[in-house]
């Protein structure tokens, strides 16, 4: 389900917009796959496997935590960069 994030510094609208295309990353051209990958890659560093997971799939924030061994606060972060650093 898509929540604003107020500590993400981009518009409500654009949020929404990052959020329904990643979860769309199936229906999505190899091309834009791959530039959410390596946004992933970029954002979520030795953590993109987590972060990818996170953005393409319905699957809570502390599942995806327990499954990679990070904590919150860790995939908060790439989160937060991976939308900044999202491009339309």
């Amino acid at each position: 389900m898509f929540r604003y994030k107020k500590s993400v510094p981009v518009s409500y609208d654009r949020q929404g917009y990052i959020y329904f295309k990643s979860r769309c990353f199936q229906e999505l051209s190899a091309e834009e796959q791959r530039e959410i990958v390596n946004l992933c890659t970029k954002a979520g560093g030795e953590n993109y496997q987590a972060l990818f997971q996170f953005v393409t799939r319905d699957e809570g924030a502390e599942a995806v935590c327990q499954r990679h061994h990070i904590s919150r606060a860790t995939l908060e972060r790439a989160v937060r960069r991976y939308y900044r650093d999202f491009r339309i």
